[in-house]
């Protein structure tokens, strides 16, 4: 009897035990691995997907281990990892967390994807523009950048898209991201018709010779001719000395009239040159020649490319545009190639404004100038004989407003420096004027009233203008 009971015994013992080694076994078999932070498992099997964003550290985290909802302390157990994340490269890099825990040995992994998820920077230095009714040409000079986090500079890549009433641009990176900005346009008023007379306002005609009626025109404000009917009347007998009237009437609507004076002689021809333009104070110059109907010529540059689009208005108001250069540094001057390359640059831009190229131009600071001598001797010579033989034409000045020289002269002393000297200019005398400044623009509308007044004609230069050349010294 008690050999059995010591068997019942034993038996109870061993049983305890195994009780016990299973609930240890089982319970270590429900033990599941987490990253804390994500709050994820997967019933013991963690295997994970994460992005990671490019450019940005990659903070690894720590495996842990968890009974239910209780956190087994890490003394318990060991973690060790393999593998790399390098987030200066998009691409998929895995790491390998492998634990171990009593007997039990757990590997997970987790794959972590270094994406770029951030849209370029796309930056525009205006919020809204005006267009031009008749050129369509937009005035201000709009500046844009587009700067990603992982591609760089992607300037190169924006696109423009034009709405009814804005311009839409939009960049997309390498990853997909994309950036869009729009800028509204402001559409100009549709000008008034126009109606001027063709020529010169008065004319003046030398006794005994032959009057050539250079009429009138009748366009809309974009410079269309609107085909209605021009009646002139009125007569000019160059036998006789005196002063004449010519009519131009369109069908009731508005009558101009031209002065045409017989006399004895004709007064000399003005031509009025602007250098350095289009800038600030251009639109100033612009009406004054406006109001006395005169036109002029005027050598553009791009110096100031916000004022780029007022060549087209110079144009477009029956000036005579011409090329001066493209950024005004003496570096043109290096050699014949240097100064053909920044010719060519800023005639391109002509062609762009007005719809045709120029065939005429003048040298920065004129054929003879020397400080071409510091960059390349003979440079002037070498070019002049180029640019006649490819057909083009230079024009300097024989008389000069001062505007320019030294620190600039005043508006007062500008309008003396002309109306002074213009007398003394032959048959026909160029006068050069810098359009950009404010004091020749505050200088022009008295000019005009003087020479007016005075008597003189005025006319823009082309291919059978005289040719006022300099010697030139270089």
């Amino acid at each position: 009897m008690k050999k059995k009971y010591v068997l019942i015994s034993l038996i109870s013992i061993i049983l305890i035990l195994i009780s016990i080694s299973i609930f240890y076994i089982v319970r270590i078999n429900k033990v599941k691995p987490t990253f804390a932070s994500l709050n994820k498992d997967s019933s013991g099997k963690v295997d994970l997907v994460v992005k990671q964003d490019v450019l940005s550290p990659y903070i690894d985290e720590d495996v842990t281990l968890k009974l239910g909802d209780k956190t087994i302390d890490k003394s318990k157990y060991k973690v060790t990892k393999t593998g790399i994340v390098d987030t200066s490269t998009l691409g998929t890099y895995e790491i390998e967390y492998i634990i171990k825990y009593s007997y039990r040995t757990i590997k997970v992994k987790k794959t972590i994807e270094v994406v770029d998820q951030t849209a370029p920077e796309l930056t525009i230095n205006v919020d809204e523009v005006d267009r031009d009714f008749c050129s369509k040409k937009i005035k201000q000079n709009i500046v844009y950048s587009a700067i990603d986090n992982y591609d760089g500079d992607i300037t190169s890549n924006v696109t423009v898209e034009e709405g009814e009433d804005k311009l839409i641009y939009s960049i997309t990176d390498s990853s997909g991201n994309t950036s869009t900005k729009e800028v509204n346009i402001n559409y100009g008023k549709k000008p008034g018709n126009k109606f001027y007379i063709n020529g010169a306002n008065p004319m003046h005609v030398i006794i005994n010779t032959e009057y050539q009626e250079k009429g009138a025109s009748y366009t809309d404000g974009c410079g269309k001719n609107i085909g209605k009917e021009i009646i002139t009347s009125g007569t000019v007998d160059t036998t006789v000395e005196g002063t004449y009237y010519i009519n131009y009437d369109v069908e009731g609507e508005a009558t101009i009239t031209r002065k045409v004076i017989v006399e004895h002689y004709a007064p000399k021809t003005i031509y009025l040159t602007f250098d350095d333009g289009p800038g600030a104070n251009t639109v100033k110059v612009l009406n004054a020649l406006d109001k006395y109907n005169v036109k002029a010529t005027f050598f553009v540059t791009n110096q100031f490319p916000r004022y780029q689009y007022l060549i087209a208005e110079e144009y477009n108001k029956g000036h005579k545009i011409g090329v001066h250069t493209l950024t005004h540094k003496w570096s043109v001057y290096d050699s014949l190639d240097a100064y053909l390359d920044d010719f060519n640059q800023m005639n391109e831009i002509v062609k762009n404004q007005t719809g045709s190229y120029t065939n005429i131009f003048r040298f920065p600071g004129g054929s003879g100038n020397t400080v071409s001598r510091s960059h390349k001797t003979g440079v002037v010579t070498e070019i002049a004989n180029e640019m006649t033989n490819r057909g083009y034409i230079y024009f300097d000045w024989n008389l000069s407003s001062g505007d320019a020289d030294g620190k600039g002269a005043s508006t007062d002393k500008i309008i003396s420096n002309v109306v002074n000297r213009v007398d003394k200019c032959s048959a026909h005398c160029v006068i050069l004027f810098h359009d950009y400044k404010p004091t020749t623009a505050n200088a022009i509308e008295p000019i005009l009233a003087e020479l007016t007044k005075r008597g003189y004609n005025f006319a823009t230069l082309n291919e059978n203008s005289p040719t006022v050349h300099a010697k030139i010294l270089n």
